[in-house]
């Protein structure tokens, strides 16, 4: 049983909640508080200022950037938990002090502008924070909170890790614009290499072979058997010496000059290459059949070297006893052609196919051969530098696309060729 003064004192509380909520609701009905109801299992919950303000006030406290309220005088009358942790000071540190003790001298100007313009209605920008030796760049909004408070609210957001990202950038590019400027050296370099190679290289070579010439003519019934021999030799080496300065003179040029793209039909560039190779044709009886092909945007010269030395190479690893036939094709490349590759998505590709049939080689050389010197079988046995198929893959990459060889032994090969339509 209750006592009568537990009674009076529990209808002494019930009373002043009553008058409490009396006023509240007079308030609400004059508008001197904002409210609203919410329904929740058929029961009304009315929400005021005070539970609203309670939830704003603990959104911005663990807000993830500095919230901050300054006087007229830039004062802070009021900071949450992230600005007095971005500047690794207790909150006594921070609330009650002046803004500008915690801004870099360098942007104190550039504040004081803002915070002018602020106190009329809003502004924006880049400062630095300067606490304890250490920068922190940051960004400020501020925006004018009268008539209601006469303060000024401010929203500060961390820079650090964009600047750094943004140091990183630059740092980037500085190293890219140093290693063009090399590459553009290099690629002088290399001219210079190139004149020097059709020049002062072959010149040496070219009197080795004229003067052997000479002593073989005059000395022909002087000189012995294998003195003529050791001469011989002397003159197939200096020629071997001679094409492979060529052809590093060619492989060279692939690389440093000028991409210049046109559109050319196919079937005369292949028609040209026929007709450069005529002799060579005739002389081995080989063939080249060519199905209609199509309009492309190629360096003219660059792809009549790349067809000009698949053809070449088709025609020196024939079979002995078979006639050489070359056949060229092509056509859009499908989605599945190009599996495997570094197509670019989105990208139209033109497939040319180039097939023989020589005597082929193991698949698993298909790599090794585009590179350069590479050579599958020995010199007594087909001539050639080993630099022809690095050539066609260094003009396939100048161009950007791909190419890939297929083969087996005794089958003949097929070398592929993807090329965008369009650059």
């Amino acid at each position: 049983m209750e006592t009568d003064e537990n009674l009076v004192s529990k209808i002494q509380e019930l009373e002043n909640r009553l008058n409490e909520s009396e006023q509240l609701i007079e308030a609400i009905k004059a508008g001197e508080v904002d409210a609203f109801a919410l329904t929740k299992n058929n029961q009304s919950e009315i929400f005021t200022l005070q539970s609203g303000d309670y939830a704003y006030r603990m959104l911005v406290e663990n807000f993830g950037e500095g919230a901050l309220n300054l006087s007229e005088e830039g004062l802070i009358v009021y900071t949450n938990k992230y600005f007095h942790e971005l500047l690794a000071l207790p909150y006594e540190k921070v609330i009650g002090h002046s803004i500008y003790l915690f801004i870099h001298p360098g942007s104190k100007d550039d504040f004081l502008a803002l915070f002018r313009k602020g106190l009329e209605g809003q502004s924006k920008g880049e400062i630095n924070l300067f606490v304890n030796d250490k920068i922190i760049p940051v960004y400020v909004s501020l925006t004018s909170l009268y008539p209601t408070l006469p303060t000024v609210g401010v929203i500060i957001t961390d820079l650090t890790e964009k600047k750094k990202h943004e140091q990183l950038l630059e740092k980037y590019q500085t190293d890219s614009e140093a290693k063009n400027q090399e590459l553009a050296q290099s690629n002088a370099e290399l001219v210079s290499f190139s004149y020097i190679a059709s020049h002062d290289l072959q010149e040496p070579l070219r009197k080795i072979q004229t003067f052997s010439d000479r002593i073989l003519d005059k000395g022909h019934h002087q000189l012995s058997h294998e003195l003529k021999d050791y001469f011989h030799r002397i003159i197939s080496a200096t020629g071997q010496m001679q094409n492979l300065i060529i052809a590093l003179l060619d492989y060279s040029r692939t690389n440093s000059s000028e991409m210049i793209f046109e559109e050319i039909d196919l079937d005369k560039a292949v028609q040209k290459v026929k007709n450069n190779l005529s002799e060579m044709l005739e002389e081995t009886h080989a063939v080249i059949e060519n199905a209609p092909l199509t309009v492309l945007q190629v360096v003219p010269l660059q792809f009549k070297q790349l067809i000009t030395n698949i053809c070449l190479n088709a025609i020196k690893y024939r079979k002995p006893d078979v006639l050489p036939v070359i056949k060229i094709s092509g056509g859009i490349a499908a989605a599945n052609d190009l599996r495997g590759l570094s197509a670019r998505p989105g990208r139209s590709y033109y497939k040319l196919s180039i097939a023989d049939n020589g005597i082929g080689f193991e698949q698993e050389h298909a790599e090794k051969i585009f590179e350069l010197f590479q050579r599958l079988h020995g010199k007594s046995e087909y001539e050639g530098t080993g630099i022809g198929l690095a050539i066609c893959k260094k003009i396939v990459q100048n161009h950007k696309g791909f190419i890939r060889a297929e083969s087996m032994p005794g089958t003949g090969s097929t070398f592929t060729i993807y090329l965008p339509l369009r650059h």
